[in-house]
């Protein structure tokens, strides 16, 4: 029996590439029943929920894309992590093909299923960029490759590897460019205020079962292990939707909070994102800043997200290798 041919798969959420694509994105964002979980009685509705929420949302959300450039990076820094990732598991004499398998724009899930049936896989590695595991990310992107399977009658074994929030090599990178965003701030290091900021779930996934909360915590924890900082440290949570209790504190308001209560110098570390999306280029760097320096704070700066950090690209490829035969 020959060995089976291998590939591997790396999902994430998606963005609009242009301003054109921003309505068609959220509507199949709010249409995704992983992500946006609505009571049971509702669901049934959910499509007419996501077209009349894109609809609304769409000029808002279009004022945003075009504060960072008129569309997302994602694309584009998924790619790259998929090429550097591929390039890692040659050296280490893994000649498996990586995937990009987007949920919710191009090349999406089905897209990547057909180019790894053409290649003639019958093994695949699904890898969630999400290092804290959550029912509205790396779920969904599993839901959406298993969909994508079934749509082209396509049957490969699957291995899904759900999170790397607290390895080693994920934490190292995150560390290293937390300390690299530190040194830059002119204010002793005991003064600057350390905020881990995730994104944001409604409570109501953490009471259903999703791990994510526990997943940031272990992450911060590591992460706070290896650094040192000798500095306040906080965890918060960013890009609230809609009117449920969501996890707290919101880091919005405890920018504002820290700033009452005396705080000048503020480093953000967007602990959940490994590429740079609109939530880091305009939520951190526009809103949160223009929150920090109205409340008087001197210091406003932030963490990049990894994108093809060598550390990172090592935990990828470390995580296959452990799958690889």
């Amino acid at each position: 029996m020959r060995p089976a041919r291998t590939g591997v798969v790396l999902t994430q959420v998606g963005g609009p590439e242009d301003l054109q694509s921003v309505r068609p994105y959220l509507r199949s964002f709010f249409s995704d029943p992983d992500l946006i979980r609505l009571p049971r009685w509702l669901r049934p509705l959910q499509g007419l929920f996501a077209w009349s929420l894109s609809t609304a949302r769409a000029p808002y959300s279009r004022s945003l894309y075009a504060s960072i450039g008129g569309g997302s990076p994602i694309r584009g820094q998924t790619e790259a992590q998929a090429q550097a990732l591929e390039r890692e598991l040659r050296k280490r004499g893994l000649r498996f093909p990586v995937f990009v398998s987007m949920r919710h724009s191009q090349p999406n899930s089905l897209a990547a299923m057909r180019a790894a049936a053409q290649a003639g896989l019958d093994r695949l590695i699904v890898i969630g960029l999400f290092p804290q595991y959550s029912f509205s990310t790396t779920l969904s992107g599993i839901v959406g490759v298993r969909n994508a399977l079934a749509e082209l009658d396509y049957h490969p074994e699957v291995i899904a590897l759900e999170e790397h929030c607290d390895d080693p090599d994920y934490v190292a990178a995150i560390a290293d460019v937390t300390r690299k965003a530190l040194h830059a701030f002119s204010a002793p290091a005991p003064e600057v205020h350390l905020i881990f900021s995730a994104h944001g779930l409604p409570r109501s996934y953490i009471e259903g079962g999703d791990p994510y909360l526990s997943h940031v915590q272990r992450s911060v924890k590591a992460i706070s292990a290896v650094l040192g900082h000798p500095g306040p440290i906080h965890i918060s949570f960013q890009s609230r939707l809609g009117p449920q209790k969501w996890l707290e504190p919101a880091s919005d308001k405890l920018i504002g909070e820290l700033a009452s209560r005396g705080a000048k110098a503020m480093c953000i570390v967007p602990i959940a994102f490994v590429s740079e999306h609109v939530e880091t280029l305009n939520e951190i760097d526009i809103q949160y800043a223009a929150i920090a320096k109205r409340a008087g704070v001197e210091e406003f700066d932030r963490a990049c997200a990894l994108k093809c950090h060598p550390r990172y690209i090592t935990c990828l490829a470390n995580a296959v290798s452990r799958h690889a035969t």
